[in-house]
């Protein structure tokens, strides 16, 4: 099991989320600490590169990009498109 780390400010995103998105962010938080290399590679240039992204909520609106490192995912930016 992985661990998923966060600082102030992605804590900051993340609780600015909508209401409508927390549901499926948990759901990723879940895929994060069992199976973090699932998210596609940020750089396709760096396909087994340890920086990650994973789109989640209706329509892939939002998105949370991570670094794998050991045992740990450290979150660096959570974002969603608004409608």
């Amino acid at each position: 099991m992985y661990e998923v780390v966060t600082d102030d400010e992605v804590a900051q995103q993340i609780r600015a989320l909508p209401d409508e998105l927390v549901p499926y962010y948990l759901q990723v938080l879940d895929l994060l600490e069992l199976t973090p290399w699932s998210g596609e590679p940020y750089n396709d240039a760096k396909p087994d590169g340890a920086m990650r992204k994973l789109l989640f909520g209706p329509a892939g609106r939002a998105e949370v990009i991570y670094l794998v490192l050991d045992r740990r995912v450290e979150l660096l930016r959570v974002h969603w498109i608004s409608c």
